[in-house]
């Protein structure tokens, strides 16, 4: 961040019209920053309420060369790094999984130092933790991941923090809980909490891709945004991984409270061996964090001044409609 006496430089959120990186644009043109959005498959329509106040640069994190002549075009001050195949892509995709979310990373990382980038924002997951990881989680437990989607994202945080310790990058790095909202698409396990509720709201028929027990630690996309935000500002960080809390939730009782909103919805369970198998994975950690009380541990950051505000099922319910209502021209579009 300026210290006041000159213009800021530029931040670029890798996957930038995507679900988070939409999400986090907006807030960051709100407060008056020059965004870079660099995408592989630019969605305009996800940013069509901002991109007049956007620049939108189509390229590939696993091209190191076309990223660096990027970031030293525009100048670029941070990196947001939210650019990532989700689980179920992964899972299928194994080389271009790699590619994108371990190369594609180490190519943020490289371009950065060689740069003089001030700061790296990743975007990791509490999937980097496995059946075997000991309770209860905190940043520095041991880290078995059960999906590519979790090693790939191990990987980032092990080479962020050696460009940490090795060159001085300000590395920061957020493993999210289960993030829901409007916008989100792609092939990833968790993807059906969140498109369905599009599909109701817009009068389609909602499909849901994982069985009703289904328990995941839900967090709205707003609350990641605001974290990542304050990650972003804080002047300083004492720990390199942090994590954020979610609210333990089943697909049902989701389900059901949908439907007290929209009395008329019809939402079927169609259930995908693939994506059951990664969203069995995230049952039997929360589970595991229920049973052993950490449910409401890390709902609060106090370094950087971040809570968990969405943090019950009807908050999140509600939130979630009343968003997509809001905002038809831009959800009902692509």
């Amino acid at each position: 961040m300026s210290d006041g006496s000159q213009k800021p430089k530029p931040v670029l959120i890798t996957g930038g019209t995507g679900f988070i990186g939409s999400h986090l644009a907006r807030k960051l043109v709100k407060q008056g920053v020059e965004v870079v959005l660099f995408d592989l498959y630019p969605n305009e329509m996800s940013i069509k309420d901002i991109e007049d106040r956007v620049e939108i640069v189509k390229g590939d994190v696993a091209d190191y060369q076309g990223l660096l002549d990027i970031i030293k075009k525009h100048d670029i001050g941070s990196v947001i790094h939210t650019a990532a195949m989700l689980s179920v892509a992964a899972a299928d995709e194994l080389r271009s999984a790699y590619n994108v979310n371990i190369e594609g990373t180490f190519n943020i990382l490289e371009a950065c130092r060689i740069s003089g980038v001030d700061k790296v924002v990743f975007v990791s997951s509490l999937s980097a933790f496995g059946p075997n990881t000991p309770f209860p989680f905190h940043a520095k437990s041991y880290r078995e991941p059960a999906s590519f989607y979790g090693a790939s994202k191990v990987c980032g945080e092990v080479l962020g923090t050696f460009y940490s310790l090795t060159h001085g990058l300000d590395f920061r790095c957020v493993r999210l809980a289960v993030v829901i909202g409007p916008g989100r698409r792609g092939q990833g396990a968790t993807v059906s909490f969140s498109k369905f509720v599009e599909e109701l709201v817009l009068d389609k028929h909602g499909v849901i891709l994982v069985p009703d027990y289904t328990v995941l630690p839900i967090i709205h996309v707003d609350d990641v945004t605001n974290l990542l935000l304050a990650l972003w500002k804080a002047d300083k960080v004492t720990e390199r991984i942090i994590m954020s809390g979610g609210v333990p939730v089943a697909i049902q009782d989701f389900v059901s409270e949908i439907r007290k909103i929209l009395p008329e919805a019809d939402a079927e369970y169609k259930e995908d061996p693939v994506v059951e198998e990664v969203a069995g994975t995230w049952t039997l950690l929360t589970t595991m964090l229920v049973n052993q009380g950490q449910e409401t541990v890390y709902r609060v950051i106090d370094e950087i001044g971040w809570k968990l505000e969405l943090d019950t099922v009807e908050k999140l319910a509600r939130k979630f409609v009343e968003e997509v209502k809001e905002n038809l021209d831009i959800y009902s579009s692509y």
